[in-house]
């Protein structure tokens, strides 16, 4: 049996628990310990209280210092909530990499923190791994012609933020090659390498190249992992948001999405939604305008367990959210079992498995011999 690093998560919280759920997608490791400042207030709860999905059996813990004594390697992973870097994030930094710790670290930091960590893991012979690199070397595209993808590709979507996307792309990853199919996938997340697959480009991100050269290099890119890897199917994750929500809250009106979009037709379409007491005639008009608007019919849906607060939203003028429990959202999937599309709840276990099931399903109607 080989032998894995006895791994603590800094700081815990909604954003690290999809690493939880699926740590067996992570080589050599294995997560004894999970971390979050005490004033957070989940220290000693489960850390399923986080996303409301069903328990872990993992306890969350507020003593960096115990616990940093008994691991092996610790996971600075990136948070949502509101922390001071530089008080709390890099002191712990410094402190476990001069405990002759292995850093792992998904957090931005500023290049004098990442050379000083350098030097000191070399000196006690530990490693740095670092997932929130820049992007160098755009080679800008010579024309406008893009390659068509012959191999079947699922997208993953969502209507916002806080909908379980990656949840969702790391549930299709287990179920697909365990079913045997070769899965090449592009995350939602800066730290997909961790996992074994691709992270999104960063160039998507930058402002030193044209809206038009990244839907080019964004299909360069998707061809390049075709030909090298020569999957079976395609999982590609699409950051953000695909729509505003109104004026004030735009999702960066979903030009990442409409990108992408136009850089690979997909063969099979998840839209996750945040919950919102609507009809079933909601999603007959979301599919519609997802047709006309980004050239794709939506094959089926996940209803996240996580509610827009509004009001509050205004409040603080950021997004704030509200989340339920995973079986509130099961009840409320019933008002949809006659839609015309399946909608699934990925925090139930039940529903996993259908909803990776669906979307083999749907990819062999475009195959032959029921091969993909």
């Amino acid at each position: 049996m080989e032998n894995k690093y006895k791994t603590m998560i800094y700081p815990f919280d909604i954003e690290s628990i999809p690493l939880l759920r699926h740590s067996n997608l992570i080589d050599n490791i294995e997560f004894t310990h999970v971390v979050s400042p005490n004033g957070w207030g989940i220290s000693g709860k489960d850390v399923a209280c986080e996303d409301g999905g069903q328990p872990v059996g993992i306890t969350i813990d507020s003593d960096f210092t115990k616990s940093l004594e008994d691991c092996d390697t610790v996971l600075f992973s990136d948070y949502s909530r509101k922390m001071n870097l530089n008080k709390f994030i890099y002191p712990k930094i410094i402190k476990a990499a001069e405990s002759s710790k292995n850093i792992i670290c998904t957090i931005k930091l500023d290049d004098e923190i990442i050379n000083e960590v350098s030097r000191i893991c070399n000196k006690n012979n530990t490693f740095f791994k670092y997932f929130n690199k820049k992007c160098n070397n755009i080679v800008n595209p010579e024309s406008e012609e893009i390659y068509q993808i012959n191999t079947p590709v699922i997208f993953v979507a969502g209507l916002g933020e806080r909908t379980h996307k990656f949840e969702i792309q790391l549930n299709l990853r287990e179920d697909l090659t365990k079913m045997g199919y070769k899965v090449s996938q592009v995350g939602t997340r800066n730290y997909c390498e961790l996992m074994n697959f691709h992270s999104f480009p960063q160039f998507m991100y930058s402002k030193a190249i044209t809206e038009w050269e990244k839907i080019i290099l964004f299909n360069y890119y998707i061809k390049s992992i075709e030909i090298r890897e020569e999957p079976d199917v395609i999982i590609i994750g699409i950051p953000g948001g695909t729509m505003p929500f109104n004026y004030e809250f735009t999702n960066k009106f979903g030009i990442l999405a409409y990108e992408v979009s136009q850089a690979i037709a997909p063969d099979a379409v998840v839209l996750s939604t945040l919950y919102n007491n609507v009809s079933s005639d909601f999603f007959e008009l979301i599919s519609k305008s997802y047709k006309y608007k980004f050239g794709y019919s939506v094959d089926c849906y996940n209803i996240s367990n996580v509610s827009l607060n509004i009001p509050a939203s205004r409040t603080v003028e950021s997004l704030q959210y509200i989340t339920m429990d995973w079986k509130f959202i099961n009840e409320k999937k019933k008002i949809y079992s006659k839609a015309e599309k399946p909608v699934y709840n990925i925090l139930d276990k039940n529903d996993t498995g259908k909803l990776s099931e669906f979307l083999i399903n749907k990819l062999q109607e475009y195959g032959q011999d029921g091969v993909i």
